[in-house]
């Protein structure tokens, strides 16, 4: 009886040439020194990058914005003077706009690209959650059109798109990693399963074009775009514009990229690494991370949210594994598309109610040990409410901040803060602490458990692997003020 034969990292991207947008951002940092520190054998990672405004070049804004980003140290410290020269060996910046056909390069800089890549990594995308409605489409929907060109050029290489859990909207239960149908306004639906979402695209640019054409100003029209995009995502059944353009983004690509072997990977709430290449590491201030912010500041006491909710979160280390992973195995065997899901709540669930108790434990007795989060010790408890009970109480404090502020200017300053922090935030996150689903990542595990011991230890995706007050005392908060606060000071 034979073995089973296991896959491994190495041995399937060794020799290969990978492209990977979207490095300049967090969760695409953390994969990109994965990739460099644990496949050394990788023949060459091309990173497609804008030049921006600040810098004369793509590679100088890579190696100022991202190579010398903490998530490096480690391999600074491990290599020493090699690290520059592993480097050029290794990484290639191309100078690049994901927006544009072609990403705006000549014709023959586009085939040459082309011609070397073996696999696609598409990290980019647009995570403001209030995003004027035609930019997050063009970001995170249209651009991967461009991407498709590339992979055709290329000869239909396999390609990682990186998406997120919640396109799956308003959808309740337990969530499979599969495609599922709009919650409302039912779109046709194709033999593979994807929806016909171009002319859903169609009418959200032209309602687009409308509003800027009545709008009096840039900032006006801009607003508007904004709330057009809101309106429309909850008209079909999405929280907001970011997760609905995403879930747009994935139609696209399956439909376009028939044949191609494509792997999504939609990873939940993403926050700070939990061992690699650091433990804590986080850049950025992220979905739970607002809140706690809000509360240290004293400008949060009180949530719409639901105590015995799921509150999904993930580390991005596990999440840049799952990648990984997920790019071996389309490499090894190429599959017109495959559905993973890189999340905590069928795992390691955790109730908002028991996240919130260890984040007020750690901060209440432990905020003499970051400065820079607390400028005193936490007075107030954080609570849940329901929406009902938490628009009342804006209201009540609207009045009060009206009604003392002939007399009291500052307390009446201090009131409308904390109503315009607590309203702006409900606005965007209630969502999210208010959970009616669980996210399955069966699929996840199962690819897992196809590689080799060594690429198990290596790739963890469960979120079994941890507890759950000891990440968020003494990694998640211990690494916002490491690496947010202290950083951003420096």
């Amino acid at each position: 009886m034979s073995s089973p034969s296991y896959l491994s990292v190495q041995q399937e991207l060794a020799g290969k040439n990978i492209l990977i947008t979207g490095t300049t951002g967090f969760l695409g940092k953390v994969v990109l020194e994965k990739l460099l520190r644990k496949v050394p054998d990788v023949y060459q990672i091309t990173l497609l990058a804008r030049k921006g405004n600040q810098y004369s070049s793509a590679k100088e804004r890579v190696y100022q914005d991202v190579i010398a980003s903490s998530v490096f140290d480690r391999m600074r410290s491990e290599m020493g003077d090699m690290f520059e020269s592993f480097l050029d060996s290794k990484m290639t910046v191309v100078e690049g706009e994901l927006t544009q056909t072609a990403f705006g390069m000549a014709a023959d800089e586009f085939c040459s690209l082309a011609e070397d890549i073996d696999l696609v990594i598409n990290c980019a995308a647009s995570v403001n959650f209030r995003e004027a409605l035609d930019q997050a489409i063009r970001i995170n929907a249209l651009s991967v059109e461009n991407l498709v060109e590339l992979v055709k050029a290329a000869g239909g290489v396999p390609m990682i798109q990186v998406s997120t859990c919640y396109v799956n909207g308003l959808n309740q239960g337990c969530i499979k990693e599969r495609i599922y149908a709009p919650k409302f306004h039912r779109l046709k639906e194709f033999e593979d399963g994807s929806f016909h979402v171009r002319p859903l695209i169609e009418k959200c640019l032209e309602e687009c074009e409308l509003v800027d054409e009545a709008s009096a100003s840039p900032e006006e029209s801009e607003h508007q775009r904004i709330r057009l995009g809101g309106k429309i995502a909850r008209e079909y059944g999405w929280n907001d514009t970011y997760t609905f353009t995403k879930w747009m983004g994935e139609q696209l690509l399956i439909q376009q990229l028939k044949g191609s072997g494509i792997s999504i990977v939609r990873p939940s709430i993403i926050e700070s690494t939990l061992r690699e290449p650091v433990a804590g590491w986080i850049e950025g201030i992220k979905v739970a991370d607002a809140l706690i912010f809000a509360y240290a500041r004293g400008k949060l006491s009180f949530f719409p949210g639901d105590d015995k909710g799921i509150l999904d979160v993930i580390p991005a280390d596990l999440v840049a594994n799952s990648i990984i992973l997920a790019s071996a195995e389309q490499v090894a065997s190429p599959k017109n598309y495959r559905v993973y899901q890189s999340c905590s709540s069928t795992d390691n669930p955790i109730q908002l109610k028991d996240f919130i108790q260890y984040v007020m434990k750690e901060s209440q007795g432990n905020y003499k040990n970051y400065p820079k989060l607390f400028k005193k010790k936490p007075s107030a408890k954080f609570k849940t409410v329901s929406d009902f009970t938490f628009q009342s109480v804006m209201r009540g404090l609207q009045f009060a901040a009206f009604g003392r502020g002939l007399f009291q200017p500052k307390l009446r300053r201090k009131l409308v803060d904390k109503v315009t922090t607590s309203k702006e935030l409900a606005k965007i996150y209630s969502f999210y602490t208010a959970p009616r689903y669980q996210f399955d990542n069966t699929k996840l595990k199962s690819l897992w458990r196809q590689f080799n011991l060594d690429d198990q230890k290596d790739y963890t995706v469960s979120a079994s692997c941890y507890d759950w007050q000891e990440y968020i005392a003494e990694v998640h908060i211990a690494g916002l003020h490491k690496f947010v606060l202290e950083e951003r000071v420096a």
